[in-house]
């Protein structure tokens, strides 16, 4: 009924995917820097601090360091990046989906040698890119395109909610563990009032706004999110209805795609490694959910 199993499965697509993914990796490196400078560097100088005393200043001024190299350069390059990577995830929704590009929205197409690049740096690590394949449900190919388009687009959110719930569950606990251990430290050390401000709260203070963000940035996103897949099943559900015609549905699924655009371009990143260990349960969970809708449109032609 239509061709998003064949077109998503296409070279040139498979490379945009890499791509992407190279991309958010470069960007999730920089995070993975600001979260090393934040946490074991701060646990270790806090360590260093009791048995030297005399480093004790400096370790104070560690945590607004680390917190103006996050300001001025970490984040506007990881943001940076970021954009450059949703973009090449539009460029393939646009394509797969069968939807025209929205400049006002997205801004200028990506340069294909700069897609050419990051996947070829992608190919490094998975030669045969079997980990992007079959990115949407194949099971939506049954369906005329602008159904079909609303599977995919609802997929797209249920999934990444999902993972940005669980991983700021995750953040919340890793940071509250983490100031309670730092604060036994400084208990069992004996320090002072004066010198446990100094040495364990000052430079604590960047794992803890980081962590706190993260957990607001990720809570907040999962909500987009969940609007966002929302509107996609009232879009579903006039459409099986009658209540909207096919040229109707594809043009609020043109604004629900910028909506996703915007999101993806906003969004906190997550760790490769948390995506991994989640992907193949969700994977099968987002399926079925596909699958529910195929079964559902075809007992309602």
């Amino acid at each position: 009924m239509n061709t998003i199993p064949q077109e998503q499965s296409i070279q040139k697509q498979i490379e945009r995917l890499a791509a992407q993914r190279e991309i958010y990796s470069d960007a999730k490196k920089i995070q993975g820097v600001v979260i090393t400078l934040s946490v074991p560097c701060v646990i270790v100088l806090i360590l260093l601090a009791a048995v030297f005393p005399k480093i004790q200043v400096f370790v104070a001024f560690w945590g607004i360091i680390v917190t103006l190299l996050d300001i001025v350069v970490f984040t506007p390059r990881q943001k940076s990046l970021q954009e450059k990577a949703a973009k090449i995830q539009q460029l393939f929704d646009c394509d797969v989906l069968q939807m025209d590009w929205s400049k006002l929205n997205s801004g200028n197409r990506l340069e294909p040698e700069a897609v050419a690049e990051a996947s070829s740096r992608h190919k490094r690590i998975d030669p045969n890119y079997s980990k992007l394949q079959n990115w949407y449900p194949v099971s939506a190919g049954q369906l005329p395109i602008h159904l079909a388009r609303l599977i995919c687009q609802r997929s797209n959110c249920w999934w990444d909610a999902q993972l940005r719930r669980r991983y700021a569950v995750f953040g919340l606990v890793t940071i509250v563990g983490l100031t309670v251990m730092v604060f036994l430290v400084g208990l069992i050390g004996g320090l002072t009032l004066e010198k446990f401000f100094l040495v364990v709260l000052a430079p604590l203070i960047p794992a803890v706004v980081l962590g706190i963000r993260q957990y607001i940035e990720h809570t907040e996103a999962a909500a987009r999110l969940d609007r966002l897949k929302e509107r996609s099943l009232e879009l579903w559900n006039e459409a099986i209805k009658g209540r909207l015609n096919p040229q109707e549905v594809t043009e609020e699924s043109y604004k629900l795609q910028n909506e996703i655009y915007d999101n993806r371009r906003r969004n906190p990143l997550i760790f490769n490694w948390i995506y991994s260990h989640l992907r193949r349960q969700q994977e099968e969970q987002m399926n079925r959910g596909a699958e529910e809708l195929v079964e559902e449109a075809l007992r309602n032609p």
